[in-house]
Protein backbone atom coordinates (compact mmCIF):
# COMPACT_ATOMS: atom_id res chain seq x y z
CA UNK A 1 0.00 0.00 0.00
CA UNK A 2 1.55 3.37 -1.04
CA UNK A 3 2.13 6.06 1.58
CA UNK A 4 -0.68 8.54 2.16
CA UNK A 5 -0.38 12.20 1.17
CA UNK A 6 -2.39 15.16 2.38
CA UNK A 7 -4.04 15.54 -1.02
CA UNK A 8 -5.42 12.01 -1.11
CA UNK A 9 -9.14 11.66 -0.28
CA UNK A 10 -10.06 9.75 2.86
CA UNK A 11 -10.99 6.18 1.87
CA UNK A 12 -14.59 5.07 2.45
CA UNK A 13 -15.10 2.58 5.24
CA UNK A 14 -17.63 -0.24 5.52
CA UNK A 15 -20.46 -0.05 8.04
CA UNK A 16 -21.31 -3.36 9.72
CA UNK A 17 -24.93 -4.16 10.54
CA UNK A 18 -26.30 -3.44 14.03
CA UNK A 19 -27.02 -6.24 16.48
CA UNK A 20 -30.54 -7.47 17.20
CA UNK A 21 -31.67 -9.44 20.25
CA UNK A 22 -30.88 -13.13 19.79
CA UNK A 23 -27.92 -12.50 17.48
CA UNK A 24 -24.73 -14.52 17.89
CA UNK A 25 -21.58 -12.79 19.23
CA UNK A 26 -18.18 -14.37 18.64
CA UNK A 27 -15.50 -14.07 21.33
CA UNK A 28 -11.95 -14.26 19.96
CA UNK A 29 -8.47 -14.64 21.43
CA UNK A 30 -6.02 -12.60 19.32
CA UNK A 31 -3.78 -11.81 22.30
CA UNK A 32 -3.49 -13.41 25.73
CA UNK A 33 -5.88 -16.07 26.95
CA UNK A 34 -8.51 -14.57 29.32
CA UNK A 35 -8.95 -15.79 32.88
CA UNK A 36 -11.69 -18.46 32.78
CA UNK A 37 -13.76 -16.93 35.59
CA UNK A 38 -13.71 -13.46 34.07
CA UNK A 39 -14.52 -14.91 30.65
CA UNK A 40 -17.55 -16.77 32.05
CA UNK A 41 -18.75 -13.60 33.79
CA UNK A 42 -18.49 -11.57 30.58
CA UNK A 43 -20.26 -14.21 28.49
CA UNK A 44 -23.03 -14.30 31.08
CA UNK A 45 -23.35 -10.52 30.82
CA UNK A 46 -23.85 -10.75 27.05
CA UNK A 47 -26.32 -13.62 27.38
CA UNK A 48 -28.28 -11.78 30.05
CA UNK A 49 -28.49 -8.82 27.65
CA UNK A 50 -30.25 -11.08 25.14
CA UNK A 51 -27.47 -12.40 22.89
CA UNK A 52 -26.00 -15.80 22.15
CA UNK A 53 -22.25 -16.34 22.50
CA UNK A 54 -19.75 -18.57 20.69
CA UNK A 55 -16.12 -18.86 21.80
CA UNK A 56 -12.96 -19.23 19.75
CA UNK A 57 -12.18 -22.94 20.10
CA UNK A 58 -8.71 -22.19 21.46
CA UNK A 59 -9.57 -19.18 23.62
CA UNK A 60 -8.21 -20.81 26.79
CA UNK A 61 -5.11 -22.34 25.18
CA UNK A 62 -1.87 -21.15 26.77
CA UNK A 63 0.03 -18.75 24.48
CA UNK A 64 3.50 -19.67 23.21
CA UNK A 65 3.82 -17.22 20.30
CA UNK A 66 5.48 -19.13 17.50
CA UNK A 67 4.69 -18.98 13.78
CA UNK A 68 2.55 -22.12 13.78
CA UNK A 69 0.41 -20.71 16.61
CA UNK A 70 0.20 -17.29 14.90
CA UNK A 71 -1.17 -18.96 11.77
CA UNK A 72 -3.67 -21.00 13.80
CA UNK A 73 -4.88 -17.98 15.76
CA UNK A 74 -5.29 -16.06 12.49
CA UNK A 75 -7.28 -18.94 11.01
CA UNK A 76 -9.56 -19.03 14.06
CA UNK A 77 -9.95 -15.25 13.94
CA UNK A 78 -10.94 -15.29 10.27
CA UNK A 79 -13.28 -18.18 10.98
CA UNK A 80 -15.48 -15.88 13.06
CA UNK A 81 -15.93 -13.61 10.03
CA UNK A 82 -16.69 -16.57 7.78
CA UNK A 83 -19.42 -17.84 10.13
CA UNK A 84 -22.63 -16.29 8.72
CA UNK A 85 -24.41 -16.61 12.08
CA UNK A 86 -21.87 -14.43 13.90
CA UNK A 87 -22.98 -10.79 13.77
CA UNK A 88 -20.41 -9.21 16.09
CA UNK A 89 -16.95 -10.12 17.34
CA UNK A 90 -15.45 -9.05 20.68
CA UNK A 91 -11.92 -9.64 21.97
CA UNK A 92 -11.67 -11.95 24.97
CA UNK A 93 -8.89 -9.93 26.60
CA UNK A 94 -5.84 -7.83 25.74
CA UNK A 95 -2.19 -8.50 26.45
CA UNK A 96 0.13 -9.25 23.55
CA UNK A 97 0.16 -11.20 20.32
CA UNK A 98 -2.34 -9.61 17.92
CA UNK A 99 0.37 -8.01 15.80
CA UNK A 100 1.90 -11.45 15.12
CA UNK A 101 -1.32 -12.53 13.39
CA UNK A 102 -1.39 -9.70 10.87
CA UNK A 103 0.81 -11.28 8.15
CA UNK A 104 -1.51 -14.29 8.12
CA UNK A 105 -4.81 -12.41 7.72
CA UNK A 106 -6.61 -12.06 4.38
CA UNK A 107 -8.20 -8.60 3.92
CA UNK A 108 -10.86 -9.80 1.50
CA UNK A 109 -12.43 -12.06 4.15
CA UNK A 110 -13.20 -9.02 6.31
CA UNK A 111 -14.29 -6.78 3.43
CA UNK A 112 -16.82 -9.36 2.26
CA UNK A 113 -18.11 -10.09 5.76
CA UNK A 114 -18.27 -6.78 7.67
CA UNK A 115 -19.09 -7.31 11.34
CA UNK A 116 -18.95 -5.23 14.49
CA UNK A 117 -15.53 -5.70 16.10
CA UNK A 118 -14.84 -4.44 19.63
CA UNK A 119 -11.76 -4.40 21.84
CA UNK A 120 -8.95 -2.22 23.16
CA UNK A 121 -5.33 -2.38 24.31
CA UNK A 122 -3.54 -5.00 22.16
CA UNK A 123 -6.63 -5.21 19.92
CA UNK A 124 -5.63 -1.77 18.60
CA UNK A 125 -3.23 -3.54 16.21
CA UNK A 126 -6.19 -5.34 14.62
CA UNK A 127 -8.32 -2.20 14.57
CA UNK A 128 -5.69 -0.28 12.63
CA UNK A 129 -5.03 -3.19 10.25
CA UNK A 130 -8.75 -3.69 9.56
CA UNK A 131 -9.25 0.00 8.80
CA UNK A 132 -6.31 0.30 6.40
CA UNK A 133 -6.31 -3.15 4.80
CA UNK A 134 -10.00 -4.15 4.88
CA UNK A 135 -11.77 -0.75 4.94
CA UNK A 136 -13.77 -1.73 8.03
CA UNK A 137 -15.09 0.53 10.78
CA UNK A 138 -14.35 -0.80 14.27
CA UNK A 139 -15.11 -0.02 17.92
CA UNK A 140 -12.71 0.79 20.73
CA UNK A 141 -14.39 -0.70 23.78
CA UNK A 142 -14.24 -3.36 26.48
CA UNK A 143 -13.09 -6.92 26.04
CA UNK A 144 -15.35 -9.69 27.31
CA UNK A 145 -13.36 -10.19 30.50
CA UNK A 146 -14.23 -6.58 31.48
CA UNK A 147 -17.99 -7.08 31.31
CA UNK A 148 -20.31 -7.55 34.25
CA UNK A 149 -24.00 -8.58 34.07
CA UNK A 150 -25.51 -5.22 35.00
CA UNK A 151 -27.48 -2.88 32.74
CA UNK A 152 -26.49 -0.02 35.07
CA UNK A 153 -22.78 -0.51 34.46
CA UNK A 154 -21.69 2.36 32.15
CA UNK A 155 -19.13 0.20 30.34
CA UNK A 156 -21.74 -2.46 29.52
CA UNK A 157 -24.44 0.08 28.69
CA UNK A 158 -22.16 2.00 26.31
CA UNK A 159 -21.11 -1.20 24.54
CA UNK A 160 -24.69 -2.36 23.95
CA UNK A 161 -25.77 1.08 22.73
CA UNK A 162 -22.93 1.30 20.20
CA UNK A 163 -23.58 -2.22 18.87
CA UNK A 164 -27.31 -1.66 18.36
CA UNK A 165 -27.75 2.05 17.52
CA UNK A 166 -26.15 3.35 14.31
CA UNK A 167 -25.88 6.90 15.67
CA UNK A 168 -26.33 7.33 19.44
CA UNK A 169 -27.26 10.87 20.45
CA UNK A 170 -25.31 10.97 23.72
CA UNK A 171 -22.54 13.47 24.43
CA UNK A 172 -19.94 10.83 25.14
CA UNK A 173 -17.67 11.68 28.06
CA UNK A 174 -19.45 14.85 29.15
CA UNK A 175 -18.86 15.73 32.83
CA UNK A 176 -16.08 13.12 32.97
CA UNK A 177 -13.54 14.40 30.43
CA UNK A 178 -11.57 17.56 31.18
CA UNK A 179 -10.86 20.34 28.70
CA UNK A 180 -7.21 21.23 28.11
CA UNK A 181 -7.62 23.50 25.07
CA UNK A 182 -11.17 24.68 24.29
CA UNK A 183 -12.63 24.55 20.80
CA UNK A 184 -14.66 22.44 18.37
CA UNK A 185 -13.56 20.16 15.57
CA UNK A 186 -15.07 17.50 13.34
CA UNK A 187 -13.20 14.59 11.81
CA UNK A 188 -12.87 10.85 11.51
CA UNK A 189 -12.14 9.28 14.91
CA UNK A 190 -8.92 7.26 14.82
CA UNK A 191 -6.41 5.85 17.29
CA UNK A 192 -6.39 3.58 20.30
CA UNK A 193 -3.54 2.36 22.48
CA UNK A 194 -0.59 4.72 22.02
CA UNK A 195 2.15 2.08 21.91
CA UNK A 196 0.26 0.08 19.25
CA UNK A 197 -0.45 3.24 17.25
CA UNK A 198 3.28 4.05 17.28
CA UNK A 199 4.14 0.55 16.09
CA UNK A 200 2.20 1.09 12.85
CA UNK A 201 4.56 3.82 11.65
CA UNK A 202 6.21 2.71 8.41
CA UNK A 203 3.96 -0.33 7.98
CA UNK A 204 1.30 -0.97 5.31
CA UNK A 205 -1.31 -0.38 8.01
CA UNK A 206 0.11 2.90 9.36
CA UNK A 207 -2.56 4.96 11.11
CA UNK A 208 -4.25 7.50 8.84
CA UNK A 209 -4.53 10.72 10.84
CA UNK A 210 -5.57 13.07 8.04
CA UNK A 211 -8.56 15.25 9.01
CA UNK A 212 -8.94 13.18 12.17
CA UNK A 213 -9.92 13.39 15.79
CA UNK A 214 -7.05 11.45 17.35
CA UNK A 215 -7.87 9.32 20.38
CA UNK A 216 -5.00 7.90 22.46
CA UNK A 217 -4.81 5.91 25.70
CA UNK A 218 -2.07 4.03 27.55
CA UNK A 219 -1.57 2.20 30.81
CA UNK A 220 1.05 2.02 33.53
CA UNK A 221 3.91 3.53 31.54
CA UNK A 222 6.11 6.35 32.87
CA UNK A 223 5.67 9.75 31.29
CA UNK A 224 8.99 9.41 29.45
CA UNK A 225 7.54 6.52 27.40
CA UNK A 226 4.41 8.49 26.56
CA UNK A 227 6.59 11.50 25.73
CA UNK A 228 8.77 9.47 23.34
CA UNK A 229 5.78 7.99 21.52
CA UNK A 230 4.06 11.32 21.00
CA UNK A 231 7.32 12.92 19.80
CA UNK A 232 7.70 10.01 17.36
CA UNK A 233 4.17 10.56 16.00
CA UNK A 234 4.99 14.21 15.46
CA UNK A 235 8.36 13.46 13.84
CA UNK A 236 6.62 11.04 11.45
CA UNK A 237 4.26 13.83 10.37
CA UNK A 238 1.22 12.13 11.87
CA UNK A 239 0.05 15.11 13.93
CA UNK A 240 -0.09 17.55 10.99
CA UNK A 241 -3.55 16.54 9.80
CA UNK A 242 -5.11 16.10 13.23
CA UNK A 243 -8.09 18.37 13.95
CA UNK A 244 -8.49 17.53 17.63
CA UNK A 245 -7.02 15.26 20.31
CA UNK A 246 -8.84 13.10 22.85
CA UNK A 247 -6.65 11.64 25.59
CA UNK A 248 -8.17 8.69 27.38
CA UNK A 249 -6.93 7.02 30.52
CA UNK A 250 -3.13 7.01 30.82
CA UNK A 251 -2.62 5.74 34.39
CA UNK A 252 0.35 8.05 34.83
CA UNK A 253 1.94 8.47 38.22
CA UNK A 254 0.07 11.33 39.91
CA UNK A 255 3.31 13.26 40.33
CA UNK A 256 3.70 13.33 36.54
CA UNK A 257 0.19 14.40 35.53
CA UNK A 258 0.73 18.17 35.60
CA UNK A 259 4.11 17.82 33.90
CA UNK A 260 2.55 15.67 31.16
CA UNK A 261 -0.17 18.23 30.46
CA UNK A 262 2.41 21.00 30.16
CA UNK A 263 4.49 18.85 27.82
CA UNK A 264 1.47 18.04 25.65
CA UNK A 265 0.47 21.67 25.29
CA UNK A 266 4.03 22.61 24.34
CA UNK A 267 4.24 19.80 21.77
CA UNK A 268 1.01 20.71 19.93
CA UNK A 269 0.74 24.45 20.66
CA UNK A 270 1.37 25.38 17.04
CA UNK A 271 -1.47 23.13 15.83
CA UNK A 272 -4.15 25.27 17.48
CA UNK A 273 -6.54 22.36 17.94
CA UNK A 274 -8.99 21.48 20.75
CA UNK A 275 -7.80 18.92 23.30
CA UNK A 276 -9.60 17.04 26.06
CA UNK A 277 -8.08 14.64 28.57
CA UNK A 278 -9.22 12.16 31.23
CA UNK A 279 -11.70 10.80 28.68
CA UNK A 280 -13.39 7.66 30.11
CA UNK A 281 -12.00 5.12 27.67
CA UNK A 282 -9.04 2.79 28.11
CA UNK A 283 -7.63 0.62 30.87
CA UNK A 284 -9.70 1.99 33.76
CA UNK A 285 -13.40 2.08 34.65
CA UNK A 286 -15.57 3.08 32.92
CA UNK A 287 -14.33 2.11 29.46
CA UNK A 288 -16.87 3.67 27.12
CA UNK A 289 -17.17 2.35 23.57
CA UNK A 290 -16.03 4.62 20.72
CA UNK A 291 -16.78 4.35 16.95
CA UNK A 292 -13.31 4.25 15.38
CA UNK A 293 -13.41 5.22 11.69
CA UNK A 294 -16.61 7.23 12.09
CA UNK A 295 -16.91 11.00 11.81
CA UNK A 296 -17.45 12.66 15.18
CA UNK A 297 -17.46 16.16 16.63
CA UNK A 298 -15.11 17.00 19.49
CA UNK A 299 -16.40 19.73 21.78
CA UNK A 300 -14.06 21.18 24.39
CA UNK A 301 -15.60 23.81 26.67
CA UNK A 302 -13.87 25.69 29.47
CA UNK A 303 -14.07 22.80 31.94
CA UNK A 304 -15.31 19.62 30.24
CA UNK A 305 -15.55 18.08 26.79
CA UNK A 306 -17.25 15.30 24.85
CA UNK A 307 -17.67 13.50 21.53
CA UNK A 308 -20.81 13.34 19.39
CA UNK A 309 -21.49 11.12 16.38
CA UNK A 310 -21.75 13.08 13.12
CA UNK A 311 -22.60 10.07 10.95
CA UNK A 312 -23.83 6.50 11.32
CA UNK A 313 -21.27 3.94 12.44
CA UNK A 314 -23.54 1.02 11.54
CA UNK A 315 -25.60 0.31 8.44
CA UNK A 316 -29.36 0.59 8.29
CA UNK A 317 -30.87 -2.58 9.82
CA UNK A 318 -32.53 -3.67 6.58
CA UNK A 319 -29.66 -2.78 4.27
CA UNK A 320 -27.37 -5.34 2.76
CA UNK A 321 -23.64 -4.91 3.36
CA UNK A 322 -22.45 -2.23 0.90
CA UNK A 323 -19.46 -2.49 -1.35
CA UNK A 324 -16.42 -0.72 0.04
CA UNK A 325 -16.51 2.01 -2.59
CA UNK A 326 -20.13 2.87 -1.67
CA UNK A 327 -19.82 2.53 2.07
CA UNK A 328 -19.05 6.05 3.24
Amino acid sequence: MPPLTSGDPLPPLLRPAPLAKGDLIGVVAPSYSPRPGWLRRGCHALERAGYRVILDQEILTQRRFNVAEDERRAENFMGMWLNPEVKAVIGGTGGYGAVRMLPHLEPEIFRRNPKIFVGYSDVTALHLWLMRRASLRVFHGPTVDDLIPSSRDPTMSSLLTCMTNPRPAARIGREMARSVRPGRATGRLVGGNLSLVQQTIGTPYEIDTRDSILFLEETRDPMSYVDERLVHLRAAGLLRGVRGIVLGQFSLDRSEEEEFENFLLDLVADLGIPIITDFPAGHEVPNLTLPIGTEVELVAEDQTGWLVYKEDALSAPSAEAPAAEDAK
